[in-house]
């Protein structure tokens, strides 16, 4: 991003407003235009036909797909407030602004429409119009008694009366008033009808006299389809987002007559045709035919009985055309959309390719908090003092070290904007260098930001922005060592001479992980030209932990209670900018019910009522409250009075409710499941459609344009999300709507919503006066895939937490904990640790043991995850969660076998070559071992634990004194004194501090809370001391016995248990509750192990790790090993049981071990020259093939494929014998031939047919000896040791592998070299073992790496490359697979599938950090020395510092 970083992106990591515009959005929003009743039938088909395809063609696409239809579910405009107008032009303006394509869809039939008068006239033009009228008084005084003045307007405006103000049964649609309401309606429309025409009678005479324009004139005419149109279309230019679509009835059928064409034609109030709307439809048809041909779709249908009828085949195929038109104009504009945005700058939502730039992340990110902190900045008025204070204590501290400055105040006192309001005054302060990072840390709400996520995106920014390399980010693996970074990273930026200033808003809201509120992790020395502010509520536990860190009282700011006179400068600048004014007696109240809390958020709310007041409002509707809480609730009240209760506690609650917010979209689809909600809207009125039931849309946008100044738009990935604009409105949502019954059935609907349980479904109703009603809700389908590798994020960011928390448990665990796929998309999209938390919530709510084991193998997983940066390939997925998970399937059927079964199955049909797990041969979860606490300080010597405070502390080989939390397992302080190591550790009083003894002598005290050294006493001890030697520690029933983790009873003498896990030797050991924790010098981890586990769960032991010499049998159910080197017996290991089954003596040192698989026979090497021949079968039959004249020591032992010759390597000679059967028993036979070494003794060897030996040296020279002539061959040299020598199995080739990286595969008949492969990890390199497959097409390898590599033999392409956590030692053909032994002791079953063709594109290396190389004889070019060599990347495999960090391409043979 260095070499590529754009102006723009730099800006915003500098902190710069100016190049921090939103992301392109991805989201497609269409507004429908069209008369009520004169398109119902075209809509309708739309919606069941057309949307559905557009969707799913935008999924596609990664964009969403949203229709806003407000003429959709309603008959009429039943609302008395005339505000209809005004909310469908926003609501346009509001898809212009938001969509990447098109954006307006215009559907215009017969109908003119509608003819409102309008809501607001300015005072001007008011009187303007009444001079004409002066000869009608009634008139003037009819207008007069509608339009009533506003003084609070700037400029005054006269005011439309709700209709309910003279009419109050308008919208009243209770049955016990239907006479009412109808006659209500009738007069309105009377009266409108006489309002309209005295204004455009007014309004004519006011254009002939010059008074008023034509276009004031026209908005007495024109109708809301027109000016919809005219804002959709034709306003700045519009046309290529808009579709139209104009039906138009044949002439020779006008005569049909008003009533019949009622629903299709525009009638008086006396029930007349309009000829008047008629003459302007026609004009505004030929407006459209004239400008606006490319985008117009033109039909012409004939009625049927005044009607449009979908059963007749005229009218089904004109339905059709309508359909398909939309969908292929639609989808060739949004194809072009895309195309001009360019799909490689667009970021695809969802998408798990590797196409985003690597920090793109860390620039939206930066960019958000930058935009919001713009917006927010203009809200602040006032605080210059404080300003201004905080601004000295900055420049006072720029050039010496300092404290972090402290701003803190009660919830609602205007922190945040205090904060934004410094940072825009400090932009034209600083240097243009200077770097501004700020984080509003409750910008997100409901959601809490974890630290490490803070600090991380905090590092990158000052590092990008600053010119740092950000690469040591990447390897960082804990919170502690992220703190660390984040110091060193300021200090950096100080000694640059750069300015930082960093910003970070409310501290409090920080999510619990690695207990935050404490602020360990905030540096409270700040190096110079660093300024660091931070804010938090007085009452927190965040200010209270920072007071207790601070020493200097002078960096704390309060942000105190506003005066009255503060209060009231505000209320003129905040009436200033809305151009209203209120009268002086509102003004008043306005600061009377301010003044009892002084918070700008209180005044905050009462203005935003306020800007409603007409300066004609009575008192007693102001609704004023004393405090923040009590006029949002009055707000709340108002709306359930206007909207009802249902409606806004539905909507208010879904957007709460929902863990990342709600688009518009999904919050229309949730309302139209909610039975309660519906049940409202329809209370008094029948659907227009029974089988089609949805909540209208205007509906919700009526009640979005009341919620305007408490609702905000959160962009994120492109993608608009509603969201609270404050934390109170949350509190007061959750009081008052969100009853513990409520909140588990609004959880449910979004649960089911997310699953998509009714799409495609009838869901049934009861509604007022009806029997159970099935009826459709045209909610959307949920797949998981939208299409191949473009996921539903959405429902991955919301499904689990409200199946959760609605208890839905058995869904949850078959749709997601249960679920392959799920669990592989979820780490693929929302990373790793997303659904690592998920998991764990699951596991701490539910009652599901295979929860928590499928959430622990996760945790396993996540390193290598990591170091992908989560672009693991589904098949490396399920193979490591089959290697993990494989040994519970049997006990644990329903999670973790479904789990197994899915991994299985899928790999077995994977269209791409892979090697498929047969047993569990990576660590699993479950068991004894509950937590691994690792910090890189050296191996672990002392340990010292507080129960009661739940801290333990270590010491360790480097010096370094580590405490960790036994809490929440977290490292707490890393405590550096001498780099001598740490003998002895000590916790005293009351855990606030700690002693450690080092080995040079010296006493040091520490501070646990601060992480200083309080003293150091040289010489308290002697110097070069040892770690204490004592092996045992005693409870009062359990011995422990450190090395093997074995317990014993104290009273019985018997063996309890043995705990599975540790991987190196146990030199330090304590009791803490029900825990063992343990350690070891060998290793820098501390261990937690619990005595209370459930044994099922327990895995089987394996052989200890690093065993000297080991073999395995074909099956993997045996393994013979020896332990070190200097050990006279060889173990026969149960892999089964998990323990040794026999012990077999050795009368000397064992220099190697073989096994023949056939005859089950163990061979053993011995350092005196002997070798051993143990029959499995009776062990106890020993045969011995006595050694050499010399007595020189076994090298190496290597069987034919038929397993009846053997071949020995001593120091100086090679023998050869044959192993026979006579009566059932083994027998040996020679030497056969014997051969004297005159060169380096090899190293490793294999016998091939015709009596010939093929080995290598640890100097790589390769030789061919043949037994029967005599006569050995050089063969090419590898320029180190020789590591690796197998044979195939049909005795056609042979592969020989060194340190140096290298494999070369030979044919044996005749002798040639076929390929040489170089395979290199990104840290190690070198094979270690090698197996040819049962048919000898491929051959398996294992390398230092970790890795297991499968090679095709014919080509020597590299086909699969697998990471299985430690290096495989010893490698057997089994089946279609092999048999691995890893250096830890684990048995590794692989199969291998490899399908028939292979894509010629096929990488085998995308998930792993390697390279590598295949160099091939010509085909056809046998016997010649010729060699081609193909290496695309062109590296070198000898500069591992060339290596990429990404996955690299693979190296394919032409």
């Amino acid at each position: 991003m260095d070499g590529g970083q754009s102006c723009g992106a730099r800006d915003v990591l500098r902190g710069r407003c100016e190049g921090a515009q939103r992301t392109g959005s991805n989201m497609i929003r269409i507004f429908i235009s069209s008369s009520f009743t004169d398109m119902t039938v075209e809509r309708k088909v739309l919606l069941e036909k057309a949307y559905p395809e557009v969707r799913s063609f935008c999924r596609r696409l990664g964009l969403v797909f949203e229709v806003v239809d407000l003429s959709w579910g309603i008959r009429t405009f039943p609302y008395g407030d005339h505000e209809v107008s005004e909310i469908f032009l926003q609501e346009i303006q509001t898809s212009q602004k938001v969509s990447a394509g098109p954006a307006f869809v215009g559907l215009l039939g017969n109908r003119y429409g509608h003819r409102p008068l309008p809501r607001l006239i300015p005072e001007k033009q008011f009187e303007v119009l009444l001079s004409p009228l002066s000869k009608n008084p009634e008139g003037v005084q009819q207008l007069q008694q509608w339009f009533r003045k506003d003084n609070n307007s700037v400029p005054p405006t006269y005011v439309l009366q709700p209709v309910t103000a003279r009419f109050p049964h308008y919208d009243d649609l209770r049955p016990e008033v239907a006479k009412l309401h109808d006659d209500d309606l009738l007069s309105w429309r009377v009266t409108e009808s006489q309002l309209l025409q005295l204004l455009r009678s007014a309004a004519t005479e006011a254009e002939t006299a010059g008074d008023i324009t034509a276009e004031q004139k026209q908005l007495f005419y024109s109708s809301v389809t027109e000016r919809a149109l005219e804002e959709g279309v034709w306003k700045d230019n519009c046309q290529m987002a808009a579709l139209l679509f104009v039906r138009e009835i044949p002439r020779q059928r006008m005569k049909d007559g008003s009533k019949r064409l009622a629903r299709f034609m525009d009638l008086t109030a006396d029930g007349l045709l309009d000829a008047e709307a008629q003459e302007f439809l026609t004009g505004l048809k030929s407006r459209l035919y004239a400008t606006s041909k490319k985008i117009l779709n033109l039909h012409c249908v004939e009625l049927n009985r005044g009607s449009i009828d979908p059963k007749r085949k005229e009218h089904a195929e004109y339905l059709d055309s309508v359909c398909q038109q939309f969908i292929s104009q639609m989808t060739t504009r949004i194809s072009e959309a895309v195309k001009l945005e360019g799909e490689d700058r667009r970021k695809i939502w969802g998408s798990t390719e590797e196409d985003e730039e690597e920090f793109d992340w860390v620039v939206e990110e930066a960019r958000q908090h930058t935009v919001t902190a713009d917006e927010l900045s203009k809200s602040l008025q006032g605080r210059d003092g404080l300003l201004g204070k905080i601004c000295l204590a900055m420049w006072e501290s720029t050039l010496v070290h300092h404290g972090p400055l402290v701003i803190h105040g009660a919830a609602g006192m205007g922190k945040t904007a205090l904060l934004c309001k410094l940072a825009q005054e400090m932009q034209g302060v600083l240097d243009s260098r200077a770097v501004l990072v700020i984080r509003l840390l409750a910008a997100h709400r409901p959601q809490r930001p974890n630290i490490s996520h803070v600090l991380h995106s905090i590092c990158l920014q000052v590092c990008l922005a600053c010119g740092l390399a950000p690469r040591p980010l990447l390897s960082v693996s804990s919170h502690l060592e992220l703190q660390r970074l984040f110091q060193n990273i300021l200090e950096k930026i100080s000694q640059q001479g750069n300015t930082l200033l960093l910003i970070l808003d409310s501290l409090e809201q920080l999510a619990d992980q690695h207990q935050a509120h404490l602020l360990r992790w905030l540096p409270t020395d700040v190096p110079p030209n660093v300024h660091l502010l931070v804010s938090m509520e007085t009452t927190s536990e965040a200010f209270a932990s920072m007071r207790l860190r601070l020493s200097a009282a002078g960096n704390v700011f309060e942000v105190e209670r506003l005066t009255r006179d503060e209060g009231q400068q505000i209320m003129e600048s905040h009436l200033q900018v809305a151009k209203r004014t209120l009268t002086q007696e509102q003004k008043d109240a306005v600061l009377q019910s301010f003044h009892a809390s002084g918070s700008p958020l209180h005044l905050q709310l009462i203005l935003s009522a306020a800007k409603n007041w007409t300066s004609f409002t009575p008192p007693t509707e102001l609704r004023l409250g004393s405090s923040s809480e009590e006029v949002m609730s009055q707000l709340l009240l108002k709306l359930e009075e206007k909207h009802g209760k249902e409606l806004v506690g539905g909507a208010l609650g879904y957007i709460m409710l929902a863990r990342r917010g709600l688009m518009e979209a999904e919050l229309r689809d949730v309302m139209s499941l909610d039975d309660d909600v519906i049940g409202e809207v329809y209370r008094y009125s029948l659907p227009p459609t029974p089988s089609l039931i949805r909540m209208p849309p205007v509906l919700w946008a009526r009640l979005k344009r009341d919620l305007r100044d408490q609702l905000e738009v959160q962009w994120t990935d492109g993608v608009a999300m509603l969201a609270f604009s404050s934390r109170l409105l949350s509190e007061v949502v959750k009081t008052r709507y969100l009853t513990p019954e409520r909140r588990g059935r609004t959880h449910r609907i979004l649960a089911e919503y997310f699953l998509g349980r009714w799409s495609g479904r009838l869901k049934p109703v009861a509604l007022p006066g009806l029997t159970l009603l099935l009826s459709d809700r045209k909610v959307p389908p949920q797949p998981l895939w939208f299409a191949p590798g473009l996921a539903n994020v959405r429902k991955l960011q919301e499904l689990p937490y409200h199946l959760l928390h609605a208890g839905l448990w058995e869904e949850l665990r078959q749709e997601v904990v249960g679920s392959a796929e799920w669990l592989y998309c979820q780490s693929r999209v929302c990373g790793v640790s997303s659904l690592i938390s998920d998991l764990d919530q699951c596991s701490q709510y539910m009652d599901c043991c295979e929860t928590g084991l499928v959430h622990e193998a996760l945790v396993l997983m996540k390193n290598s995850l990591d170091i992908l940066s989560g672009h693991m390939d589904r098949s490396v997925f399920y193979s490591e969660l089959l290697a993990r998970l494989a040994h519970l399937a049997s006990s644990f059927r329903t999670v973790i076998g479904q789990l197994c079964s899915q991994c299985d199955d899928w790999l077995q049909t994977c269209p791409e070559p892979v090697l498929i797990p047969r047993s569990s041969f990576l660590q699993q979860p479950g068991g004894a071992l509950q937590h691994t606490l690792t910090a890189a300080h050296g191996g672990v010597l002392c340990l010292a634990v507080d129960a009661a405070a739940q801290l333990l502390v270590t010491g360790s080989a480097g010096g370094v004194v580590a405490a960790w939390s036994l809490l929440d397992k977290h490292l707490l302080q890393v405590l550096e004194g001498p780099s001598a190591a740490i003998l002895s550790v000590k916790i005293i009083e009351s855990s606030a501090h700690c002693l450690s003894l080092a080995a040079d002598g010296s006493l040091r005290g520490w501070s646990l809370k601060s992480g200083q050294q309080l003293f150091c006493i040289q010489e308290a001890g002697p110097a070069g001391s040892a770690p204490s030697s004592a092996r045992l520690q005693v409870s009062d029933q359990l011995l422990f016995v450190h090395s093997w983790m074995q317990i014993w009873s104290v009273t019985t003498g018997h063996l309890v248990d043995a705990l599975c896990g540790c991987n190196a030797p146990v030199t330090a050991l304590l009791l803490y509750d029900h825990f063992v924790v343990s350690a070891s010098s060998a290793a820098d981890s501390v261990q937690l192990w619990s005595l209370t586990y459930d044994p099922s769960h327990k895995p089987l032991p394996h052989i200890p790790a690093g065993s000297a010499h080991s073999v395995v049998t074909r099956d993997g159910d045996q393994v013979f090993y020896v332990r070190h080197q200097t050990q006279r017996e060889v173990l026969s290991w149960n892999n089964r049981t998990g323990s040794v089954s026999e012990r077999l003596p050795v009368s000397a040192e064992v220099s190697c071990l073989e096994l023949a698989q056939q005859k089950r026979l163990l061979l053993c090497g011995l350092r005196s020259g002997t070798v051993l021949i143990y029959p499995l079968a009776l062990p106890q039959e020993t045969l011995c093939i006595p050694p050499p004249e010399g007595l020189t020591p076994v090298l190496c032992l290597a069987l034919g494929s038929q397993e009846s010759l053997l071949a020995v390597a001593h120091q100086d000679a090679l023998r050869l014998f044959q192993v026979a059967t006579r009566d059932g028993f083994p027998a040996v036979e020679g030497p056969l031939a014997t051969a004297p070494l005159l060169h380096a003794p090899p190293s490793h060897m294999a016998l091939l047919p015709h009596r010939r030996l093929l080995y290598g040296t640890a100097g790589g020279e390769v030789k061919l000896h043949d037994f029967g002539t005599g006569v050995g061959t050089d063969l090419q040299p590898h320029s180190s040791g020789i590591t690796c020598v197998t044979a195939s199995n049909w005795g056609t080739h042979a592969l020989v592998g060194s340190q140096d990286a290298t494999l070369r595969l030979w044919a044996l008949d005749p002798v040639a070299l076929d390929h040489t492969m170089e395979y290199q990890g990104l840290f190690f390199q070198g094979v270690l073992c090698a197996a040819f497959a049962d048919s000898d097409r491929f051959v398996f390898t294992g390398s230092q790496d970790q890795t297991v590599q499968v090679w095709d033999v014919a080509s020597g392409k590299l086909l699969c490359v697998q990471f299985v956590y430690s290096p495989v030692v010893r490698m057997l053909t089994f089946r279609n697979g092999f048999v691995g032994l890893t250096l830890q002791g684990r048995v590794v079953q692989e199969a291998f599938r490899c399908p028939d063709r292979v894509d010629p594109d096929h990488n085998p290396l995308r998930n792993m950090k390697a390279r590598y190389r295949v160099t091939s004889r010509e085909k056809g070019g046998a016997g010649r020395s010729d060699l081609q060599v193909f290496d695309p990347a062109q590296i070198s495999l000898n500069l591992v510092s060339t290596l990429s960090r990404k996955p690299s391409s693979a190296c394919v043979l032409l």
